[in-house]
């Protein structure tokens, strides 16, 4: 299994229509935010493709001194095999190209595998009330 990333401009919602973005057991989703669909400076959009096709896609933008990661999603499917982790590579790489200091990002409350997830790749919660903040410093 080979995950490939692609920075892209914008994001098509066809592109995803293959994938299941469903939240841990609920299975309910994100609705798409049509904003990604139109390209933006100071902003970063990637597509992850493993074995060729669409396994998810992260959304980030430069906020100050950091990144704000506004959306990564992995289709359920393809969950648990590195693509989350690729994805904040790019956002790590993107960060470091604008010169930021650090990622950050919140979570619902209620998505405790996105916490887990988020807590294994070096964030530290920040905040917690219905969402929860997130925040990775980075090295110079």
């Amino acid at each position: 299994m080979r995950v490939e990333i692609e920075r892209i401009a914008s994001l098509d919602p066809a592109l995803l229509a293959g994938c299941d973005f469903g939240l841990g057991t609920s299975g309910r989703a994100y609705p798409f935010d049509n904003a990604f669909a139109v390209p933006r400076a100071a902003r970063m959009l990637a597509l992850a493709r493993v074995d060729g096709q669409v396994a998810g896609y992260i959304a980030c933008t430069r906020d100050g001194d950091s990144v704000e990661v506004r959306r990564i999603e992995i289709d359920r499917a393809r969950r648990g095999q590195g693509v989350g982790q690729c994805l904040l590579g790019e956002a790590r790489a993107w960060a470091g190209e604008q010169g930021l200091s650090a990622l950050r990002l919140e979570t619902l409350a209620d998505n405790p595998e996105a916490g887990r997830f988020f807590a294994r790749h070096g964030f530290v919660r920040t905040q917690a009330t219905d969402a929860l903040h997130w925040h990775l410093p980075l090295q110079p």
